[in-house]
């Protein structure tokens, strides 16, 4: 007879309630932690009523933290940028853009730098919310900017690459791929900045490193012919796209291709040095500076980043899986339509679930505080309790 354990669940009202068999269940797990062992309530605030807000929407903002002033800042459904005092979530300013904020803003001297679904890439200042400059665009700007010295890079939904310049906001260079024809995927790549070059995942199934200073191709990797060559797959599944921003680990980088699956490139080259076709439906990877993870559906996955192979894979009771966090041996996993979940890096073991209205933005950690965004638009600051 299979053993179903319970899954405790952290509401963000602050109370807390096991979830039963008939509700999230698992097999085989020990006694799942209690949430008074890994986090506690300290503030929340919510934006906009639940009537405002569409029928489960994403609320996709990520947010940022400038250490200097202690100000959270945190994007949303609402069309704006909002400052947070970090201990207490008392807003300080609100910066209001013509589309939703949800891309993950970036501090720097001063200056928060944050992209909308306007299609405009802003800088405003951090400390008053004064607007500096606003750098227009034809499609939205979901990720976030990459801020050197003197230069902001960013990417819009039209698989186009800028190259701005930071102080006054002139386009400096743009390196654009047509789009495809037949199926793509909804999302599109962010930047990895990689010394002066930036790489990206296009929606044609392209990998390209660009060099930084003016945008000129320094090498191409084509994932769609493999994904052409397998036969097995309907034309109207195939679908081509890398939309998943790429990982750098030591010389290798990893990118994933939803169809064709994980590819290890030459960071120097971009030639490939494996692929594993069985990891397919990836939709974001991340990194603890070790190990790799996916995140593909409702499965996250542990790989061997030395040849592909899965060392766990877990299955969630919720679909949707965005960029997982770590803390202390711990791997963080926001689903777009259930909780976060608090899973034992090692061995994948799920501890805990956080929350009940879904999240489609990675979570930020700040020493010892876990700040979370959900679809309600609540943005929620936790306690994390050491691990030992």
């Amino acid at each position: 007879m299979k053993r179903h354990r319970w899954l405790a669940c952290c509401w963000l009202l602050g109370s807390c309630a096991p979830l039963g068999p008939g509700a999230l269940s698992f097999e085989g797990f020990h006694r799942p932690r209690t949430p008074a062992d890994l986090c506690r309530l300290d503030w929340r605030v919510q934006f906009t009523s639940p009537l405002d807000l569409e029928t489960r929407p994403r609320f996709r903002a990520v947010p940022a933290y400038d250490p200097e002033a202690r100000v959270l800042y945190v994007g949303g459904l609402d069309r704006a940028l909002h400052a947070l005092r970090a201990r207490d979530g008392l807003e300080l300013w609100r910066f209001q853009t013509l589309g939703a904020v949800e891309g993950a803003p970036v501090v720097a001297g001063g200056t928060v730098y944050f992209g909308s679904d306007d299609g405009a890439l802003y800088a405003v200042d951090a400390q008053s919310g004064a607007l500096r400059w606003r750098a227009a665009t034809t499609a939205e700007v979901l990720r976030p900017p990459v801020v050197t010295a003197d230069s902001v890079y960013f990417v819009n939904a039209d698989d186009t690459v800028f190259g701005a310049d930071r102080v006054r906001g002139g386009i400096r260079w743009r390196y654009r791929r047509p789009q495809p024809g037949g199926i793509t995927g909804s999302g599109h790549a962010g930047l990895l900045p990689d010394g002066e070059r930036l790489v990206t995942g296009f929606s044609d199934g392209a990998v390209v490193a660009l060099d930084a200073r003016d945008g000129a191709v320094v090498w191409e990797h084509d994932t769609s012919a493999d994904v052409e060559n397998l036969e097995e797959v309907r034309e109207s599944h195939r679908l081509i796209d890398v939309d998943s921003t790429p990982v750098a680990l030591g010389d290798t980088l990893y990118v994933a291709s939803y169809t064709a699956g994980l590819y290890a490139l030459d960071r120097e080259t971009g030639t490939v040095r494996f692929r594993a076709d069985a990891l397919v439906g990836v939709g974001a990877l991340a990194t603890d500076g070790r190990d790799l993870f996916a995140a593909a559906g409702s499965r996250l996955l542990k790989v061997d980043p030395t040849d592909g192979s899965v060392r766990w894979a877990r299955e969630l009771p919720s679909q949707g899986l965005v960029e997982p966090l770590f803390h202390e041996g711990m791997v963080l996993a926001p689903t777009s339509d259930g909780a976060l979940w608090f899973l034992r890096a090692r061995d994948g073991e799920a501890l805990l679930g956080v929350g009940r209205d879904g999240y489609g933005s990675p979570p930020l950690i700040v020493g010892r505080r876990l700040y979370t965004v959900s679809n309600g638009a609540v943005v929620v600051a936790w306690r994390l309790h050491r691990q030992g």
